[in-house]
């Protein structure tokens, strides 16, 4: 039928140094890249599997604040200072305390503020520190300044933080039980994954499964005075990369660890620092009269709370990395992938032969390409 046609490949040898060169050239460049750098250097040999893992924490010490005003010390402990979180937590290095009663009070916040107008107070409505009655009432001291009168935990807190600053916080132990598994690998057993954990007999052991918060703010550049009275927000990598044809007792993250900041100080100018608040007790102590302060009766006894808040520096720990294994298929897919690239080498010396070649460009293209028809009185060549 007329326009159909069938192309075949043809073998044609030429004897010349400078194409022959070129080619086996280009041929040894292609093999290097594939076993040296593709097999060897990216363990394209192995089969690589993502690092799953979690982190418990328990974290221990004593510290002690001491008020500036009276000299009173009290003792602390990790129990009341530290706030877990998954695989994180929270210590403060400064506190500021709050004893608190249900009642009525002026509201601390600066929208709470009336002196020029009353008629934002309006009953039932919500505010920062409460729920408002209506009332606009002096804020007390000798300014002259009034505030909405709100009902809900009164006194409110301060709106300049007055913080006392924790001694011997740094010193706290944080003790790590990391516990990874590489999924795909399968153990020794094959019941499971391949499981890697530092408990190390569950022994505590410095620098390896148990730091000092002194150590761990250190990696990052920064010591618990510097973030004391403002907190901080970081976070640990815990980076694996495995070479499992070693036997999981080689396999180790990678120390010292190292903290970074979350966010960018500079950038971030909605917060700075960081705080959490809690409630540290419920019915200890009485709050202290105050002016245009008036605390819900029951009883004998009122409603009465500790509100801490807390600064100091949270840090999060996230484990990541791989484990590699060898694996046949992985290390047939790279070759594979690999040699395709020989064809690149025939490409460029073709490309040579027809563009590069002056005047014997027209006799390689001669040679490379042929024409027949195949008819009834035989197959007979085209000539161009």
């Amino acid at each position: 039928m007329v326009g159909l046609s069938y192309t075949t490949q043809k073998s044609v040898v030429i004897r010349s140094w400078r194409l022959g060169a070129l080619y086996y050239a280009i041929v040894g460049v292609v093999l290097s890249y594939v076993g040296w750098y593709l097999v060897y250097l990216k363990h394209g040999y192995q089969l690589r599997s993502q690092a799953v893992g979690n982190i418990g924490l328990k974290i221990k010490g004593q510290a002690v604040l001491r008020d500036a005003a009276t000299g009173l010390e009290t003792v602390y402990d990790a129990n009341d200072l530290v706030i877990y979180e998954p695989s994180g937590f929270f210590v403060a290095t400064a506190l500021m305390t709050t004893l608190q009663a249900r009642g009525r009070c002026p509201g601390m916040d600066d929208d709470e503020a009336c002196t020029e107008d009353a008629s934002i107070c309006r009953a039932g409505a919500f505010s920062a520190s409460g729920r408002m009655t209506g009332a606009c009432v002096d804020a007390g001291g000798s300014s002259g300044e009034k505030r909405c009168e709100i009902e809900g935990w009164c006194p409110g807190e301060p709106e300049d933080d007055r913080v006392n600053v924790l001694e011997n916080v740094g010193n706290f132990t944080v003790f790590t039980r990391i516990s990874v598994e590489f999924p795909g690998i399968p153990n020794k057993k094959g019941d499971g994954n391949l499981l890697w954990t530092n408990l190390n007999g569950t022994e505590p052991t410095m620098g390896w499964n148990l730091w000092t918060l002194n150590d761990l703010l250190a990696s990052g550049g920064m010591r618990v005075e510097d973030i004391a009275k403002k907190g901080w927000d970081g976070r640990l990598d815990v980076q694996f990369d495995c070479d499992l044809d070693r036997g999981i007792e080689s396999c180790a993250p990678k120390t010292p660890y190292k903290v970074r900041q979350v966010t960018d100080s500079e950038i971030n100018t909605l917060s700075k620092g960081y705080n959490i608040r809690w409630v540290s007790a419920h019915n200890v102590g009485e709050p202290a009269p105050m002016q245009g302060v008036t605390y819900n009766q029951t009883g004998n006894s009122k409603d009465v709370r500790l509100l801490v808040k807390g600064y100091g520096p949270r840090i999060r720990f996230a484990v990541d990395g791989v484990g590699r294994k060898f694996d046949v298929l992985a290390l047939s897919t790279t070759v594979g992938a690999g040699v395709a690239f020989l064809g690149i080498a025939s490409l460029v010396v073709n490309a040579v032969m027809m563009y590069g070649s002056g005047k014997k460009s027209k006799q390689y293209e001669n040679w490379l390409f042929a024409e027949f028809n195949d008819d009834s009185y035989g197959a007979t060549e085209n000539n161009s």
